[in-house]
């Protein structure tokens, strides 16, 4: 099955509005593809939910546990250099590569999606993974 690692940034947008984040979003609750993520993005998930949009600690709760019931956790350990000054964007890819994700999907068009490529892994937008997941 196709192993998916998608950023915190889409799980919020996905979460919280429509459009092409919530049909990534969608499509992995619905096991489309294996979600490949790690305590660094469900923590990051979680303080979004809980501080920035005011979910109420049992919606967040819930929606934590969703995703944990379609996620394969991985670990990293901060090796990920790719990004400079030690930025936490290195933790996603590196959750993504030792979750040997084909796609990391990401709306960070500063640091991630800029990168293209990492090691065997694409870096795209949602728009352009859906293209290439519906084909």
């Amino acid at each position: 099955m196709l192993k998916v690692c998608i950023d915190t940034n889409i799980w919020i947008s996905g979460i919280i509005f429509s459009g092409r984040p919530a049909e990534v979003v969608t499509a992995a609750f619905n096991r489309k593809f294996q979600v490949v993520s790690s305590k660094v993005i469900l923590g990051e998930i979680e303080r979004n939910l809980l501080l920035k949009f005011h979910f109420s600690r049992g919606n967040t709760k819930r929606m934590m546990n969703r995703i944990l019931q379609i996620a394969d956790l991985y670990e990293p350990s901060g090796t990920v250099k790719a990004v400079p000054n030690q930025h936490p964007d290195n933790l996603i890819l590196e959750t993504a590569l030792l979750g040997k994700a084909k796609y990391l999907v990401t709306g960070d068009k500063e640091h991630l999606l800029p990168l293209t490529r990492f090691k065997y892994m694409k870096i795209v937008d949602p728009a352009t993974f859906l293209l290439h997941f519906k084909n």
